[in-house]
C-alpha cells in the first residue's frame, strides 16, 4: 500500500518542528522588535526632555535680563542641530511670542489643539504636568513623524522680583517651551533593525527547518523505510533477511528485535516443516491407536453387559432345568413299573416332549448369550435387524419379568436387512433395553417399534420406555464418557458412549427426548448399506 508523502510520520514530525519554530520565532521576532522601539523611544523621550532643560536652562539668564536677542539667538543655534524640528516659545494666552519658524510669529495656537489640551482640558488649568504627559508624536505632511515636548516656564522668585519685570508672584506658569524633533533617523533605525531581526529569523527558521529535515530523514525516514520493506520481505516469507541498522538508539534496538524476530521465526518453520512432515504419519499411529482404543472400551462394556446378564440368565435356565429334573425323575418311576399302559406311555411321551421343550429353551438362551459373547472381528454382514432385535430382548427378558416389565414390539418395517457388525449392533441394542429396564419400576412398559425412513435408504428404530425419565442438563451429557446418574458401585458411565461409539462407526445417529417422570425416548436411524470403508474393516479385523 502506497502512502502519500503528507501521510508519513516523518513528514508530520517535520511539520511539526517546523510549525513550533516558526511560531516560537515569530513570537520571540514580535517581542524584541517591540522591546527594542519602545527602548529607543525611551532614549529618544529623555534626549528630547533633556534638549528641552538645556534650551530652558541656557535661556534663563538672559530671559532674567530680558535680553531677547540672546534668547534668540541661543534657541536658533540649538534648533539648527540635526533632528530638530522647530522651537518656539508661546506665553499662556497661546500666543507665539518667538519661534524658530519665521511664519509662526505673532500667531496663536489653538488651545483644543492636542499639545495644549492636555493642560486645558478643563476650566482651570493645570499648574503641574507629569514628565510623560508632556510629550506628543504626530506625522507631518508628508507623513514624517514629529516628537513635541512643551516644557512649562515657571514664574520662579527671581523672575517676579527683579526690576525689569512686571509679573505677579501669584502667577504660577509664565509661558510654555515647546520642542519639536524629527524622528525620521530614528524610525529609519528602527524600520532596519526591525528588517534584520525578521530576515535573520527567517534565515534562522528555514536554517533549522533544513537540518532539522535533513536529520529527519537520514536518522528516522530512512531507517523507518529499512523496518517497513524488511517488515514486507517477512510477510512475503523471506525470514533470511536482516535490518542494517546499527545504532544503539531506540530504532537500533528495534531492528535488533526485529532481526532477532524473524530468526526465532526462521527456526520455528523450520521446525514446523520437519514437523508437518511427519505429522501424517503421527495422525495415522493415534487414529489406529484410538481405534484401539474404542475397540477396548466397546468390549469392556460387553463384558459388563454380559456380566449383567449371566445372572438373569442363570435364573432364566436353572427355571427350565429344574422342571426337566422333575420330569425326567417322573418318567423314570414310570419305567420302573414294567407294565406300560397306553395311558402311562401317553405320561412318558408328554413328560418328554417338556423336557425337550425347556431343553430347547436352555439351548437358545445359551447360543443368545454365546452369539452376543463372540468376538465378532469387526465383520460387516447383511443381516435382519428385526431378528437382532428379538435375540437381544430375548437375553434381558428375565430381567424384565423380574420387574413385571411388558414388551410391545412394533417391527413394522418390510425390508429390514441392514449391513452391519451383529455382534456390535446387539451390544447397543442390550445397552439401550437395559438402561430402560434399570430406569422403569414394576409394571413398566418398553416399547420397540422400526419404520422406514422418507428416503428409504435407512431404518428407523424406535426405543421407548416409561421410566423416570431425565433433565434437560443430564441429556446433553449422557453420551459423555464416564458420566453416569447410577448410584458409585453401579456402572462407570460408558455405556452410552460405547452406543455413541457403535453407531457413529455404523454411520448412523442417535438422539435422545426425556421428561422427567414421563419416560425417555431413543431415536436411531441406520443405514441400509452405510458406506464403510473396507480397508477399515480389514484394519479391525486385525486389531481383533
Amino acid at each position: 500500500m502506497k502512502i502519500r508523502i503528507t501521510q508519513t510520520l516523518s513528514f508530520r514530525l517535520f511539520s511539526l518542528v517546523s510549525a513550533v519554530m516558526t511560531v516560537g520565532f515569530c513570537f520571540y521576532t514580535y517581542h524584541t522588535v517591540t522591546t527594542h522601539t519602545n527602548q529607543v523611544l525611551e532614549r529618544v523621550y529623555e534626549s528630547a526632555d533633556s534638549a528641552s532643560d538645556i534650551i530652558k536652562r541656557s535661556t534663563r539668564y538672559g530671559m532674567l535680563l530680558n535680553r531677547k536677542d540672546d534668547v534668540h539667538h541661543i534657541i536658533n543655534t540649538i534648533a539648527q542641530e540635526k533632528n530638530v524640528e522647530g522651537i518656539r516659545i508661546y506665553n499662556k494666552k497661546g500666543d507665539i511670542i518667538f519661534s524658530t519658524i519665521p511664519s509662526e510669529q505673532n500667531t496663536s495656537v489653538d488651545m483644543k489643539a492636542e499639545a495644549c489640551n492636555i493642560c486645558h482640558s478643563e476650566e482651570q488649568p493645570l499648574e503641574s504636568l507629569p514628565t510623560k504627559n508632556r510629550r506628543r508624536i504626530y506625522r507631518t505632511v508628508d507623513g514624517k513623524r514629529v516628537l513635541g515636548v512643551i516644557n512649562p516656564i515657571d514664574n520662579e522668585f527671581e523672575c517676579y522680583n527683579a526690576a525689569c519685570h512686571a509679573h505677579s508672584g501669584e502667577q504660577t506658569i509664565l509661558g510654555v517651551l515647546d520642542v519639536k524633533m524629527s524622528l525620521d533617523s530614528v524610525d529609519k533605525q528602527l524600520r532596519h533593525s526591525r528588517n534584520s531581526l525578521i530576515i535573520n529569523a527567517v534565515f534562522i527558521v528555514l536554517g533549522v527547518a533544513v537540518l532539522s529535515g535533513l536529520f529527519i530523514y537520514f536518522v528516522v525516514r530512512k531507517r523507518v523505510k529499512k523496518l517497513i520493506v524488511g517488515t514486507k520481505e517477512i510477510a512475503r516469507g523471506h525470514l533470511k533477511h536482516k535490518i542494517e541498522i546499527q545504532s544503539k538508539d531506540e530504532i537500533g534496538q528495534l531492528a535488533y528485535a526485529f532481526n532477532y524476530m524473524t530468526s526465532e521465526l526462521d527456526k520455528a518453520r523450520a521446525e514446523i516443516t520437519n514437523w508437518s512432515s511427519s505429522l501424517e504419519e503421527k495422525v495415522v499411529q493415534k487414529t489406529r491407536q484410538l481405534e484401539k482404543t474404542q475397540e477396548q472400551m466397546i468390549r469392556i462394556e460387553k463384558l459388563a453387559s454380559l456380566g449383567k446378564l449371566s445372572s438373569t440368565v442363570a435364573h432364566e435356565i436353572n427355571n427350565p432345568l429344574a422342571g426337566c429334573l422333575n420330569f425326567t425323575m417322573l418318567t423314570l418311576r414310570i419305567m420302573d413299573n414294567h407294565e406300560l399302559t397306553t395311558e402311562r406311555k401317553a405320561s412318558v411321551i408328554k413328560y418328554l416332549n417338556i423336557i425337550k421343550s425347556e431343553i430347547t429353551r436352555c439351548g437358545d438362551i445359551v447360543k443368545n448369550m454365546l452369539v452376543f459373547a463372540k468376538q465378532s472381528g469387526g465383520e460387516f454382514t447383511m443381516e435382519h435387524l428385526h431378528n437382532l432385535i428379538t435375540s437381544s430382548v430375548m437375553l434381558v427378558s428375565h430381567k424384565m419379568s423380574l420387574k413385571e416389565i411388558k414388551v410391545q414390539k412394533n417391527l413394522a418395517c418390510k425390508d429390514d436387512m441392514i449391513l452391519c457388525d451383529s455382534g456390535q449392533i446387539r451390544q447397543a441394542l442390550i445397552a439401550l433395553f437395559v438402561n430402560a429396564i434399570e430406569a422403569m419400576g414394576k409394571g413398566g412398559m418398553l416399547t420397540v417399534e422400526t419404520k422406514s425412513s422418507e428416503k428409504d435408504d435407512s431404518i428407523i428404530l424406535i426405543i421407548m420406555d416409561t421410566g423416570s425419565g431425565m433433565s434437560e442438563d443430564i441429556i446433553s451429557q449422557i453420551f459423555d464418557p464416564f458420566f453416569t446418574t447410577k448410584k458409585e458401585g453401579k456402572g462407570v458411565g460408558l455405556g452410552l458412549s460405547v452406543v455413541y461409539g457403535i453407531l457413529e462407526r455404523h454411520k448412523g445417529k442417535i438422539s435422545v427426548t426425556s421428561r422427567k417422570n414421563e419416560g425417555t425416548t431413543f431415536t436411531i436411524e441406520l443405514l441400509r448399506k452405510p458406506d464403510i470403508n473396507v480397508t477399515q474393516i480389514e484394519e479391525n479385523n486385525v486389531l481383533n
